[in-house]
């Protein structure tokens, strides 16, 4: 058999046994481990077709995804402004739970405030368990300030140092902000 031949069949069989392998191993390993899923998900979790979209339970499955782009000098964070139906007999139609992602882009320096969590889960109205992120995607020192209290122990003031990237993380629990992860900021 010519050279060329020779190298042209084993780099054939190379191929085809490396996709053979592949196969077997990714076989292999949903049977042991179950189906691995790579792609990541760009969206909501409850789809609009699903049954329960228009429920509490798929609407507030959707919260964490939200997320809004503040510009402004004093803008009222809310995480992507989404909003939850209120369960029947409640009083009022509608509550918008603070949850999500804030991205603070302003060109200067942007004193936004954070109101304070509804304490009770969000099936009832409240925030309880709700995180929201906030992140300095400008670089400037930006401040969110909260009623007096309202973040645990007993601050009311978050302020950025004026570093692209700083983020804090806080999460709802009976009324009260607790700072779970931060970077770049101050609580006072």
């Amino acid at each position: 058999m010519h050279p060329i031949n020779c190298f042209a069949f084993a780099f054939t069989a190379a191929v085809g046994i490396k996709a053979l392998v592949i196969t077997l191993l990714g076989l292999a390993s949903a049977g042991l481990f179950g189906t691995f899923i790579t792609a990541q998900s760009p969206g909501p979790m409850v789809g609009p077709n699903s049954p329960d979209f228009d429920t509490v339970v798929g609407q507030s499955s959707n919260l964490p995804f939200q997320f809004e782009v503040l510009t402004g000098t004093t803008d009222v964070i809310t995480g992507g402004g989404g909003s939850l139906d209120q369960p029947p007999g409640s009083a009022a139609s509608t509550i918008v739970p603070i949850c999500g992602t804030s991205f603070i882009e302003t060109a200067g320096v942007n004193a936004t405030t954070l109101a304070s969590p509804v304490a009770g889960a969000p099936s009832a109205g409240g925030n309880d368990g709700l995180e929201i992120t906030i992140i300095d995607n400008s670089g400037h020192a930006h401040t969110v300030t909260c009623s007096a209290n309202a973040i645990t122990p007993s601050h009311h003031l978050i302020t950025f140092n004026g570093t692209q990237g700083s983020f804090v993380t806080v999460v709802a629990r009976n009324g009260k902000w607790l700072p779970v992860q931060s970077s770049g900021v101050t609580i006072s």
